[in-house]
């Protein structure tokens, strides 16, 4: 197995979450500060950059359905991290102990509650949802990879 095209397929998987969490938390929260320059390469073009490079130079038949759930570990660590540095008081932001809403285990919706207010679902839902997020966006990149090498092959036969 292709060590180099296991880990790009982490990491594009794990930056398309990033995409997605920077539009609906940082985006609505910064408002026209998120479009700076470096928000915009970190959120954006860098993220959109690695999953082309995913598609455009990876070699699917070096991945496997096995291979996708380690796209969870990274997340899983820094899910610990963050709730080390909750636990310890570390400031994220000035006066804020956690990195994103979904990850304030003192707000009102706590590990597994839920609220009609901001996070709308404890800690541990928030995780759980993003993990499985997570798979499911790993399983269609290996879907995707699989087809687009398919058709390139047909098309290679073909000439």
């Amino acid at each position: 197995m292709d060590a180099i095209s296991k880990v790009r397929m982490k990491v594009s998987v794990l930056l398309k979450l990033l995409v997605i969490v920077s539009a609906v938390v940082l985006v609505p929260t910064l408002g026209s500060q998120a479009w700076n320059l470096q928000n915009t390469l970190t959120h954006l073009v860098v993220p959109v950059a690695a999953v082309m490079d995913f598609f455009v130079t990876t070699d699917p038949k070096q991945l496997t359905a096995r291979d996708v759930p380690y796209v969870t570990v990274p997340p899983i660590l820094y899910a610990i991290y963050a709730g080390i540095g909750y636990v310890r008081g570390w400031e994220f932001a000035e006066g804020i102990h956690y990195p994103y809403f979904f990850l304030n285990w003192g707000s009102p919706a706590g590990a597994f509650g839920f609220t009609s207010e901001l996070p709308f679902m404890g800690c541990a839902w928030w995780i759980l949802a993003l993990l499985l997020f997570l798979l499911f966006v790993g399983f269609a990149y290996l879907m995707l990879a699989n087809g687009i090498h398919r058709m390139a092959s047909k098309k290679g036969k073909k000439a």
